[in-house]
């Protein structure tokens, strides 16, 4: 239809060697009008090339469910792309244990896969990582939480900033002045994404000139014990009281709100973040007030249909691709997603 060789359709579709302007952009009018579509099956057969991608995720277990989700999402997309000659082998860490994403580098490294998904808990060495990954030119996508400028092909999660910018707003609310306000953080490593949250937490208190109106009390708890855990909330609470608010810039803000109703401590605004079943069902006795969610299990789908999409079918990437900070309360929350 172009009046031009298989070859120079070829060169187009695969955006490969010379072409001239006038003869490229015939043959994508023609693409698109004929909605054309390589057979991808056939091609991945015929030259018998397979692609190699290793997903690199939090210990499922660690998490209540969590990280459950968006290794349903990395399944999903692994069993589409089967046929294509692609394998996905997932990987886990200990996103409390810096030592096991260390180990994981070394594992990565020795598999020398073609492509890799991450979520980029411990900076230091994801920064290591990802110079390793560059160095071998192999595309890396990050989800979950991003940490800019080390080259990697996209990101699928929230703006991490933005969405602690988001839980300051809804913990200030109509929040009366001189109002305790607390930070609650596990002790130990904590997460790229958490410093992003707190960041932009304070950064809404900084902007809107609101900082010197409220009192803001930290706490950093035990994450493994729970008795210890339960002594220091307890001694935390009794020493601040009342406590107005209260934020959790992870996923466990169910061991927050259990101990709320421990010892009945009630009115306190309490704001975390990702829909798992232990905090929807604070959310629903009403002690979570709010929760940020952010889609994991999309995340982990899109991010290794996206490597498959740039390995097999040769697409341009979007760098930057923000999935939306969903605010749930108990009146919404059984219709997000038809979450039950």
């Amino acid at each position: 239809m172009a009046g031009v060789s298989a070859g120079t359709v070829d060169r187009v579709i695969h955006n490969r060697g010379q072409v001239s302007e006038d003869n490229r952009q015939l043959i994508l009018k023609i693409i698109d009008e004929l909605n054309y579509k390589p057979n991808l099956l056939a091609r991945s057969l015929a030259t018998k090339r397979s692609y190699h991608i290793v997903t690199l995720l939090p210990e499922t277990h660690l998490s209540k469910g969590y990280w459950e989700a968006p290794l349903k999402g990395i399944q999903k997309a692994a069993k589409e792309i089967a046929d294509y000659n692609v394998v996905v082998t997932s990987l886990s860490f200990d996103q409390f244990k810096v030592e096991t994403f260390r180990d994981s580098i070394k594992t990565i490294i020795d598999l020398n896969p073609d492509a890799v998904l991450l979520t980029p808990v411990f900076k230091g060495e994801t920064i290591e990582l990802a110079g390793i990954l560059n160095v071998k030119s192999i595309p890396y996508i990050f989800i979950d939480s991003n940490i800019e400028g080390l080259g990697n092909l996209s990101y699928f999660g929230q703006h991490s900033y933005q969405s602690g910018y988001m839980a300051a707003r809804l913990l200030e609310m109509g929040l009366p002045e001189n109002s305790t306000i607390a930070i609650l953080k596990p002790s130990g490593d904590i997460s790229n994404q958490m410093v992003s949250r707190e960041s932009g937490f304070n950064a809404f208190f900084e902007r809107e000139g609101l900082k010197r109106r409220y009192a803001f009390k930290y706490i950093a708890y035990d994450l493994d014990n729970e008795v210890e855990r339960e002594k220091q909330l307890a001694e935390f609470f009794n020493q601040n009281a009342p406590v107005a608010a209260a934020l959790v810039f992870n996923s466990r803000v169910y061991e927050i709100a259990s101990f709320l109703e421990k010892y009945r401590i009630e009115n306190v605004r309490l704001v975390g973040y990702d829909l798992m079943r232990e905090n929807a069902e604070y959310l629903r006795k009403g002690i979570v007030t709010f929760l940020l969610a952010q889609r994991p299990e999309e995340q982990g789908y899109y991010g290794v249909m996206t490597l498959f999409n740039y390995l097999v079918l040769k697409q341009d990437v979007i760098k930057v691709q923000y999935v939306p900070i969903d605010i749930l309360t108990r009146e919404n929350l059984d219709y997000y997603l038809n979450f039950k």
